[in-house]
């Protein structure tokens, strides 16, 4: 099997669910414990932040260290980061694996061709995502601005920290339902850590979790 590299630390906690899902879901798979080799590599969070996540040589650094600590490809679990995907993936010594098209691959596949996307305001405004779905053929909806500036709050102020919270998930849902209204048919949790927050029982639209959908899609390379 293949070695996954992680590229983490964008936040702790989301990178603690790709590697909890990936073991747990070879294990659901083949009943052993002969999951990938994995090496995570866990950037500092402040800096990246900092810079807007416009951090393309960090990120080509970190890719270029799990390459020689042995990954095969590497999957950052962060949306955010993906800001730098086409720059950085073209000059990457290992394989960059887009959370966009994984997703992309998950909502075709459901038949959907409108999506309404969340996620940190970077994600919600800078485009990146929107442009990599639109080449699958799928529009992605977003929130008003003032409700991208409260879902940002509620991941930076609690969700990295994994505090999850009974009004911020109403608020959400509110969100969702102002999407459904204008014609998304699905919801892309573009943020790693909303799906702490949201689960499909929360949503009257079926859900994408990037997460689970990128995880899914690590374990599925590693195996081939």
């Amino acid at each position: 099997m293949k070695t996954i590299g992680i590229l983490g630390g964008l936040g702790p906690e989301s990178t603690v669910s790709y590697y909890t899902h990936i073991t747990r879901h070879y294990y659901a798979l083949r009943g052993d414990y002969a999951y990938p080799n994995i090496v995570v590599y866990s950037m500092s969070f402040r800096p990246i932040i900092e810079a807007g996540y416009d951090a393309p040589d960090e990120v080509l650094a970190a890719i270029e260290s799990l390459h020689r600590a042995g990954a095969d490809f590497v999957v950052a679990a962060c949306n955010s980061i993906h800001l730098v995907y086409e720059r950085v993936a073209p000059q990457a010594p290992i394989p960059w694996v887009s959370i966009m098209d994984a997703t992309a691959e998950a909502i075709t596949a459901g038949n959907l061709s409108r999506v309404g996307l969340l996620g940190t305001r970077f994600t919600m405004g800078k485009g990146f995502f929107q442009k990599a779905l639109s080449r699958h053929g799928i529009e992605a909806l977003v929130p008003e601005e003032d409700a991208r500036e409260e879902i940002n709050r509620i991941i930076f102020d609690e969700l990295v920290r994994n505090d999850v919270r009974a009004d911020s998930r109403t608020f959400v849902q509110g969100c969702i339902e102002t999407l459904q209204k204008r014609g998304a048919e699905g919801i892309v949790l573009g943020c790693t850590e909303l799906p702490f927050l949201i689960r499909s029982e929360d949503s009257p639209l079926p859900v994408f979790d990037t997460a689970e959908i990128h995880a899914n899609k690590a374990l599925e390379m590693a195996m081939e």
